[in-house]
């Protein structure tokens, strides 16, 4: 309870405030102490009311002013002194420091109990506020649980909340985006108000994600809630947020309490449909877990269960697998902590998902292992693959631009019989791998895309390094300059189709430049460049390249 209210029960309603008015109504009386030795200061904590007759500070203000600074810098809620016990007078620079610091010093002369008799009763008084506290609590929990239970959801919890706040109140999630919002927000007027707070929120420091916050908007649009009331909402990880907007600062009593158990509802709420929504996801996961691995032999079993995810009889699909770039997957797996990593999972998910969904196909989405798996149906629409890999680089460019995630992704060949799936899963696995082999990031590679690679790989890594070093015997030997300065100009070269101009602006050089390296590189080998034969060999050389790059690597 605050000071003020401390002051008006029956054995304090003589006490007299002689300095720190202002901090009665934002002082919380947690205990009540009694001082009776000079080191009490080290026994005080936060909240605490120090009643004392004053024998240890009389005449001696600047010890007297040091110690109402200590109290002060410990968070004690006041000072309740009988000056009269031994006719001690108040130095005036003690009341000016509590006036100062916002810091309570009551005067109990005028109170015929004693010392003992007013830490008793207050003791009892501060209790029995608690046991009301208690019930209080007790009873608005189950109130909001009431509201879940019927189905009302978070916005009648938040409608509620208002409704005993008289104030507006927000639901943020970590994204930022506005989960449930009071009545009051209806009004276009409050709009710049949700974007402040966003803002806000976004400036936190990160161990604000474990306790309650109060916030001050010094240039708020709206003045009359220039105050705002922050709670944490945690499941197994942090959600989100909960504001209430005050013009006063902060919140308290009941209000605080009803504060408080609004967000552990809907923490609560939250945790519940996430293990509704794990369980289903888990039940998905395995179905297609088991069709991969070939445990469902029977096609009539896999349509049963499959109904439910999309999969039909002749339907035609293709599998699209999805994994986090090489080098972020094993900084990934170095975090160390198991629920920090399934909530980035969990993340990951709804980012790869909500991509998908924007490219207005039908699809449905499962996880195995370290890898997410995306069936899109065909619905006897033509499939244009070129249009398909385009828009899944670009939702990989979205994501890392975003999320500073990077994801690539591998499509395998359509299929139209269900237990076919495992196969394209296969298919799709091996254009992924084939991407990771050759050290590409944020790539977009079909299984029939991939032809080239694969058969390339089918031969002996000493042929391959045998044709690579004979295709550029004469570069790497014979040049006068870093060979690879001519072998990266007449990839790129070849790159941009014989192209000096897009050549020149690839590498970030002069045209004459790259005419001078092209006329280097024909005079060491001794062929034109632009013949067909020679553009053949020393693209093939350039695709083997990558392979024994990452053969020598191993």
């Amino acid at each position: 309870m605050r000071v003020a209210e401390l002051l008006q029960t029956s054995i304090l309603s003589k006490a007299e405030v002689i300095a720190g008015h202002a901090g009665l109504t934002t002082h919380d009386v947690l205990s009540v102490n009694i001082m009776d030795a000079p080191d009490i200061i080290t026994f005080l904590k936060k909240g605490d009311l120090l009643l004392t007759n004053g024998y240890l500070l009389k005449d001696r203000p600047d010890a007297f002013v040091d110690f109402i600074t200590s109290m002060h810098r410990k968070g004690c809620a006041g000072l309740a002194i009988k000056t009269k016990r031994f006719a001690m007078s108040m130095p005036q620079e003690v009341l000016d420091e509590a006036n100062r610091l916002h810091f309570p010093i009551v005067e109990l002369s005028m109170i015929e109990a004693t010392l003992g008799e007013v830490f008793q009763q207050s003791i009892s008084i501060i209790l029995e506020n608690k046991n009301d506290e208690l019930h209080y609590a007790l009873n608005i929990h189950k109130q909001f649980t009431g509201m879940i239970l019927q189905g009302d959801g978070m916005e009648r919890i938040v409608q509620a909340l208002a409704d005993i706040l008289a104030a507006p109140v927000l639901m943020f999630n970590l994204k930022g985006q506005i989960v449930a919002a009071s009545a009051h927000f209806s009004n276009p007027d409050m709009d710049q108000l949700k974007h402040g707070s966003f803002e806000a929120i976004r400036s936190l420091p990160p161990d604000t994600a474990e306790s309650p916050v109060s916030l001050c908007f010094i240039n708020a649009h709206t003045a009359r809630y220039r105050h705002a009331e922050l709670f944490p909402i945690h499941t197994y990880r942090h959600e989100g947020y909960l504001l209430s907007f005050h013009d006063e600062h902060p919140l308290s009593g009941p209000n605080a309490l009803a504060f408080e158990q609004a967000a552990h509802v809907i923490g609560l709420e939250l945790t519940k449909k996430h293990a509704v929504k794990e369980r289903s996801r888990r039940y998905k996961n395995e179905f297609f877990s088991d069709l991969i691995d070939g445990y469902l032999g029977s096609e009539q079993e896999v349509l049963h269960r499959g109904a439910k995810y999309g999969l039909t009889a002749g339907g035609k699909a293709h599998l699209i697998l999805v994994r986090k770039d090489a080098l972020q997957h094993a900084q990934a797996g170095e975090q160390g902590k198991e629920e920090r990593l399934g909530a980035d999972r969990d993340a990951q998910y709804e980012m790869i998902k909500r991509e998908i969904a924007a490219l207005g196909v039908r699809f449905v989405m499962f996880t195995k292992n370290d890898l997410f798996g995306i069936v899109v149906f065909r619905d006897n629409a033509a499939w244009d693959e070129a249009a398909i890999v385009e828009e899944l680089e670009a939702a990989a460019g979205t994501i890392f631009e975003a999320e500073q995630i990077s994801f690539s992704f591998g499509i395998g060949n359509a299929f139209t019989n269900v237990l076919d799936l495992g196969l394209s899963y296969k298919e799709a696995l091996m254009a992924l791998q084939s991407g990771f082999r050759m050290n590409r990031e944020r790539f977009v590679l079909s299984y029939q895309s991939m032809d080239v690679s694969r058969l390339l790989r089918m031969l002996p890594y000493e042929e391959l390094e045998r044709f690579y070093m004979e295709a550029f015997k004469e570069l790497l030997l014979k040049a006068d300059q870093e060979p690879g300065e001519l072998l990266r100009t007449l990839k790129v070269y070849y790159e941009h189709h014989c192209s000096i101009m897009d050549t020149a602006k690839a590498l970030y050089v002069h045209r004459n430049t790259v005419i001078y390296r092209l006329e280097k590189c024909e005079k060491l080998l001794g062929r034109r460049l632009k013949d067909a034969d020679v553009s053949f060999r020393l693209q093939v050389a350039f695709a083997i390249a990558p392979l024994l790059k990452n053969d020598k690597s191993s």
